[in-house]
C-alpha cells in the first residue's frame, strides 16, 4: 500500500518540515537516511530564515496576499474562500501565459488545477517569517477579519471632515505591501518590480538580522553581477571574504559540517554496495561498490585537509538546535561524536570495523524494521536506488540565490 502523509491543524512550522520531509522522496541526493536533516534545517534555517527546498519563485509572497485581497471582493467568508480556492488554481494558466507554458517554478505546472500543494500552504511560512502577514494568520482568519471590516464601514456613523478616519480591524496583511499590478490575473511574471524588491528586500532586513540571507541583500560580493556570476556555494572566497566574524563562524561551521557527513552516507552507499554486490550487476550499469571506494577515498582526502570538528562546534550545533526548536536527542550527539572522531583518521574509515558497526547501529535507530542493511531485508535492499544521500548538504544555498538574484533584479529596474 502506497504510504500517505496525513495532518488536521498543525502550525506552519510542522506543515514546513512535513512538506520538506515528502520533498525528499523526490531528491535522492538529499534523501536523509541517517537522521542528520534535523540539523541540516537548523541551520539552513539560521543561514536564510524563512527559506525551504519548496520555494521556487520568490514573487509568490507578493502573489498570495494579493490573491487573497482579490478574493476578499466577495460578500461572505464562504465565498471569499472559494473563491481563493479557484484562484490559485486559476493563476497557473495566469503564470503561463506571462511565463510561457514550459516555465519552471510555476505551481502546479503538470498537475493543473488538480495541484495539491497550492501556493499558500508552501509559502505561508515564509510570509510569517518574513512579516507579510501576521503571526498566527490563516486565510481564514483574513476573510473573517475583511467580513468584519466590511460590516464596521456599514455601521459606521457618518464623520465630520475634521474626525480622525475610523479605525479599522487589521487585516493580518502587513500595510507596507504593494499594490498588485493591474494585470495580475491576465499574464503575470516572476520579475519583481522595484517597489516589490525595495518592500521585500526592507522586510527581510527588519525580520531576519544578523543572518546570512540579510548580509548578501547589503553586501553582495562585487563579482555577483548576474546570476551567472553568483557564488557556487555559500562558502565561496567571494562570499567569506565579506562576512562579520559571526556569520563566518556559523559559515565555517556549515561547511565542515557538510563535509564531514557526507563520509557517514558515503559510507552507509559502500555498506549497501557490498549487500547488494551478489546481484547488484543485474540493476547497475557500473560495479557501485568499486564507486563508492573511489567515492569514500576522493573524500578521505578533502576531510583530511579540513579542520576537525571538535567540542565548541557540539555545542555550537546544540545550541543551533535549540533556537531554532529542532530535536537534538542524545543519541544524536553521541553518533556525532563518534563519527568526528573517527573521521579524524578520514583515510582509514572506508575499511574501518567501528565506523561500520556505528553507521550500520545508526540506521537501524533512525528506522528500525524499515532499515536496510538489516541481514536477509532484500525487499529494502532491492529499493535502494544505487545512491542515496550523497550529496553535500548546501544548506538551501541554490534556493536562497534564487531569490536573491530576483531582488537584485527587480532594484534595477526603474
Amino acid at each position: 500500500m502506497a504510504s500517505t502523509f496525513g495532518w488536521i491543524a498543525i502550525d506552519p512550522t510542522q506543515r514546513k518540515q512535513m512538506l520538506e520531509t515528502v520533498e525528499l522522496f523526490r531528491d535522492k541526493g538529499t534523501v536523509d537516511d541517517l537522521g542528520i536533516g534535523a540539523i541540516r534545517d537548523a541551520i539552513s534555517d539560521t543561514l536564510f530564515p524563512g527559506t525551504s527546498t519548496l520555494h521556487t519563485r520568490l514573487r509568490y509572497v507578493l502573489f498570495v496576499p494579493w490573491l487573497l485581497e482579490e478574493a476578499s471582493n466577495h460578500d461572505s467568508v464562504k465565498e471569499m474562500s472559494w473563491a481563493f480556492h479557484d484562484l490559485e488554481r486559476d493563476f497557473i494558466d495566469v503564470l503561463k501565459a506571462g511565463m510561457g507554458q514550459t516555465a519552471e517554478g510555476i505551481v502546479g505546472r503538470r498537475a493543473g488545477k488538480s495541484v495539491q500543494r497550492v501556493p499558500s500552504v508552501i509559502y505561508w511560512g515564509m510570509m510569517l517569517t518574513w512579516g507579510i502577514v501576521e503571526s498566527g494568520l490563516s486565510t481564514q482568519d483574513y476573510f473573517r477579519r475583511h467580513a468584519l471590516r466590511l460590516e464596521q464601514l456599514r455601521n459606521a456613523p457618518a464623520r465630520e471632515e475634521n474626525e480622525p478616519p475610523l479605525e479599522l480591524i487589521p487585516t493580518g496583511i502587513e500595510p507596507n505591501l504593494p499594490p498588485a499590478p493591474s494585470k495580475l490575473l491576465r499574464d503575470a511574471t516572476f520579475s519583481l518590480r522595484h517597489e516589490e524588491a525595495a518592500y521585500l528586500s526592507e522586510q527581510i532586513s527588519q525580520t531576519c538580522a544578523g543572518s546570512l540571507l540579510v548580509h548578501l541583500l547589503h553586501h553582495a560580493p562585487d563579482s555577483w553581477k548576474e546570476s551567472h556570476s553568483a557564488p557556487e556555494h555559500l562558502w565561496s572566497p567571494e562570499v567569506i571574504e565579506t562576512l562579520t566574524p559571526e556569520l563566518q563562524s556559523t559559515v565555517d561551521l556549515a561547511e565542515r559540517f557538510s563535509l564531514i557527513i557526507q563520509g557517514a552516507n558515503l559510507l552507509y552507499n559502500l555498506l549497501l554496495a557490498e549487500a547488494t554486490s551478489s546481484r547488484g550487476q543485474e540493476r547497475f550499469h557500473d560495479d557501485r561498490v568499486e564507486y563508492f571506494r573511489n567515492e569514500m577515498t576522493e573524500w578521505a582526502f578533502q576531510a583530511r585537509e579540513m579542520r576537525p570538528l571538535e567540542a565548541a562546534e557540539h555545542t555550537a550545533i546544540g545550541s543551533l538546535m535549540a533556537v531554532r526548536r529542532r530535536t537534538f536527542t542524545k543519541q544524536t550527539q553521541d553518533f556525532l561524536a563518534s563519527w568526528f572522531e573517527a573521521a579524524l583518521d578520514p583515510l582509514a574509515i572506508a575499511d574501518s570495523d567501528a565506523a561500520r558497526q556505528l553507521v550500520r547501529r545508526r540506521e537501524l535507530a533512525v528506522k528500525r524494521q524499515r532499515d536496510r542493511l538489516r541481514p536477509g531485508n532484500w525487499k529494502a535492499l532491492d529499493a535502494w536506488s544505487g545512491a542515496s544521500g550523497t550529496s553535500r548538504f548546501e544548506y538551501r544555498w541554490a534556493y536562497a540565490r534564487r531569490h536573491l538574484q530576483d531582488i537584485f533584479d527587480g532594484l534595477e529596474r526603474a
